[in-house]
């Protein structure tokens, strides 16, 4: 069975990448390998965000190593003033 990702949007300056929103969770969720297909299709704006513990933290900090993916769809922010 296919891994499931919750959705989220943000809204990203095109020149340097930076997120213009926090990236909010869409409500939606969708199948991982649909994901990285439309991500190598148009990788501007289907993106996989990965969280992981950071090694620089106390080892109290996280207890065990767990790897978060979700899906970001990104609008940029010259795309929403048309």
């Amino acid at each position: 069975m296919d891994k499931m990702l919750d959705l989220y949007q943000v809204i990203a300056e095109r020149e340097t990448g930076f997120w213009i929103t926090l990236p909010v969770a869409t409500g939606r969720t969708v199948s991982r390998e649909e994901w990285l297909r439309l991500s190598q299709a148009d990788p501007d704006h289907c993106q996989l965000i990965t969280f992981a513990p950071d090694p620089e933290l106390p080892f109290q900090a996280m207890t065990e190593e767990v790897v978060v993916e979700q899906a970001l769809a990104v609008t940029w922010s010259d795309e929403t003033l048309h």
